[in-house]
């Protein structure tokens, strides 16, 4: 299928697969998507590509750069300038979230909506500029049979328009100032008077406030040094009592010139993007409210709302971002608004490019833009959801890879991992989305990219797959790697509950295949010191572990609990493994306690104290938390053993005193990730099996090392470690 992107400011049209429906999604068939002049027209203004533009971007983005230092700090420039790189240059974004079209297949939780159903999309990464979108359930909603699509394909921006006269509480009668008549502003209009109100448009071009005039303002002035005694001459000296900005400017005055003409105890409501450098004696002296509007409404942002489809009761909430767009399309079919006549142009999706550059027109630039697609209708078992992008080969003597899952860690290590080891052979790439597959398949080499990781399993030129996908999808994807005879390297955990454990185990045993675990930190080569040096003991150990995870904050997706498990066992398994490989034998109890915060900016099961005990007379405790610093050092181990110490500081440094061995000091961070890859492909192409290689029992013991440190945290009581067979 075809979408249309911004590649580093230039507007590119690719092809790409057809994308899944998930189980709370709708696959649509797009009929017209709108463009947003003032979202999508600053994307591809600030996009640049190459140093130049990765440096901008970095500076421009404060959080952004104090998260490079961090970075350069612990892993070196170049590898951090690597990894920026890769997340910024050759990346493909995707445009448009205003789109209307025909159901084309539902998601196994929809039971509303069904197939041939006409309805409106929203959101940025979903209801994008391309003939196919999988869109998930709160951002969809059904047209009204007296609604035309194309009419329809703006209830993204309606509910946007909307949402800010919600939060301006307008009352019939009230004066309302509108600054910025463009698409968002003309629509304000229409509502604002269709509320009662009388409308007061402010817009530098004379065109608009004509139009504005049409469509229901009252008045209109072109902004300049006596707008404020304008609008106060206009509504009897005292001032605006609402002013709504839904103006595009880098300038602050929009602003403050809001403030002038503002009645006391008046509102000021934000929804454009403007300057905000404002002076507080206006505020002040007229006791005004600044308000901004947070885009759709509420459900914006909130990842149980928009992706698991959960909605607001309306009891509570009466307008979330689903019911403002229903509003819309309601207000459409009651003829309170004319959208027609803010559609000004209409354009093939062949046609990009040019319709992109009418918006960047100083003169006769178009309010409204609309992509028409073809009315063709398609069907479902005919889309095609892998992309071949070079000339199929079958390469001999190496290990064949697919790649399912290719977010931020995958492309800032296992990727360019497998391109490194000569070993291995990048065959295909498989993501959720289009485009992602086709951006990382093209960049690392692929054959081919696919949006199904099926057609992964099912390519019998693939030896190996490496699963780097959301931790709720390992388990399940392991057991038909499995039956598919692949061998697996999976990154961790392994499993999220006991009885995925058991269905990994005897996958993996009954096919026969290899599977190792991204535990990498066993491959440092600090760590590999550190092993030889336990081997040689004489008697138990004694270990700390102390993992400063301050970067996990309480919104990150390994939070949920359905999708990332937590904390514990979504990454604490990574240290549970180490442990358990140091001291070499079965544990035998796990005991844990964890903080009591009182605060939801904290999860307190992610601040635990765990204590283990093991066969052979070792003990050793965990100390995991996310309430300390990202600048201080994340993690450090000791161990306290014969009469000696050694200890590993955050993996650039081992400390030994009384071992009769020698302490080592890298420059940056090793944590073993190449070392892993590698060795896993002397196992699989020589047999040659290194002794540090996880495998499935090493990866269940850990995620049951979470687990049962997740029970005594439930229950207050010591566990017994036990394997769930």
């Amino acid at each position: 299928m075809k979408q249309i992107f911004n590649f580093g400011g230039e507007i590119t049209i690719e092809e790409i697969p057809a994308p899944t429906c998930g189980d709370n999604e709708i696959l649509v068939q797009n009929l017209f998507s709108v463009i947003s002049a003032g979202t999508e027209g600053s994307s591809i203004k600030t996009g640049s590509k190459g140093i130049i533009g990765l440096i901008s971007k970095i500076r421009n983005n404060p959080e952004l750069l104090q998260k490079a230092v961090d970075i350069a700090k612990k892993q070196g420039i170049i590898k951090t300038l690597s990894t920026a790189r890769g997340q910024v240059e050759g990346s493909l974004s995707p445009l448009g979230y205003s789109s209307s079209g025909v159901v084309m297949e539902v998601g196994k939780n929809i039971k509303d909506i069904i197939s041939g159903d006409r309805v409106a999309c929203a959101g940025a990464g979903y209801a994008n500029h391309a003939e196919i979108v999988a869109v998930p359930r709160n951002l969809v909603c059904k047209i009204p049979e007296s609604v035309d699509f194309d009419e329809a394909a703006f209830a993204t921006l309606g509910a946007i328009t909307l949402q800010g006269i919600r939060r301006a509480q307008v009352q019939l009668g009230d004066r309302v100032v509108v600054m910025g008549l463009g698409l968002l502003g003309l629509i304000a209009c229409q509502m604002l008077k269709a509320s009662g109100a009388y409308v007061i448009g402010i817009d530098p071009m004379k065109e608009r406030s004509d139009l504005a005039i049409k469509l229901g303002a009252d008045v209109t002035f072109i902004p300049g040094e006596n707008i404020v005694s304008e609008v106060m001459q206009v509504t009897g000296g005292i001032g605006a009592d609402e002013v709504i900005i839904y103006a595009d400017t880098q300038s602050s005055e929009p602003v403050q010139q809001a403030m002038s003409m503002s009645r006391k105890k008046g509102k000021v409501v934000l929804v454009g993007a403007v300057g905000m450098e404002i002076k507080r004696s206006p505020f002040y002296e007229k006791e005004l409210d600044f308000l901004i509007s947070c885009s759709y409404g509420p459900g914006r942002y909130d990842p149980v709302y928009e992706d698991k489809g959960v909605d607001y009761p309306i009891g509570y909430v009466r307008w979330t971002e689903n019911r403002n767009m229903q509003a819309f399309l309601g207000l459409i079919a009651q003829q309170r608004l004319d959208i027609r006549k803010l559609i000004d142009r209409v354009f093939a999706i062949e046609q990009a490019s040019e319709a992109y550059q009418t918006l960047s027109s100083p003169e006769n630039r178009p309010v409204g833009v609309l992509f028409k697609y073809s009315t063709e209708t398609k069907i479902r078992s005919t889309l095609t959801r892998s992309l071949q992008l070079k000339s199929p080969e079958k390469i001999s003597g190496k290990i064949n890879v697919g790649v399912i899952g290719a977010g931020g860690f995958a492309q800032a290590f296992h990727l360019p991992n497998l391109k490194r080891i000569s070993a291995y052979n990048l065959r295909a790439v498989a993501t959720k989305r289009g485009t992602s597959a086709k951006s990382t398949a093209e960049k690392y080499g692929a054959i081919y990219c696919s949006t199904d990781y099926k057609e992964i399993l099912n390519d019998k030129d693939i030896n190996m797959v490496l699963i780097a996908t959301r931790h709720n999808l390992h388990a399940p994807i392991i057991c038909e790697a499995s039956k598919a005879g692949k061998h697996i390297f999976v990154e961790k955990p392994i499993a999220l509950t006991y009885e995925q454990c058991r269905e990994v185990y005897q996958a993996v045993n009954d096919n026969k295949v290899n599977l190792t675990i991204g535990f990498n930190r066993r491959f440092s080569p600090l760590a590999q010191q550190l092993k030889r040096l336990a081997e040689r003991r004489k008697g138990p150990m004694m270990i700390t572990c102390r993992v400063n995870s301050a970067g996990m904050k309480t919104e990150h997706w390994i939070n949920d609990i359905e999708e990332g498990g937590g904390a514990i066992v979504g990454e604490a398994c990574h240290f549970f493994d180490f442990i358990n490989w140091l001291i070499g034998t079965e544990p035998k109890r796990v005991y844990a306690e964890m903080i009591s915060a009182n605060s939801t900016a904290v999860v307190d099961a992610n601040n635990i104290v765990c204590t283990l005990s093991y066969k052979d007379g070792s003990t050793a405790s965990l100390i995991y938390t996310t309430i300390g610093n990202s600048s201080f050092p994340k993690e450090r181990i000791e161990v306290f053993m014969d009469g000696g110490v050694a200890a590993i500081d955050d993996f650039k440094e081992l400390i030994v005193t009384g071992l009769n061995g020698k302490g080592i000091k890298y420059p940056k961070i090793e944590k073993g990730q190449f070392e892993m890859l590698q060795a896993y492909s002397k196992l699989l192409i020589g047999g040659n099996k290194s002794q540090d290689l996880p495998n499935v029992v090493d990866g269940i013991k850990a995620t049951v090392c979470s687990l049962k440190a997740l029970d005594a945290l439930k229950t207050g009581k010591v566990q017994e470690f036990s394997y769930p067979w």
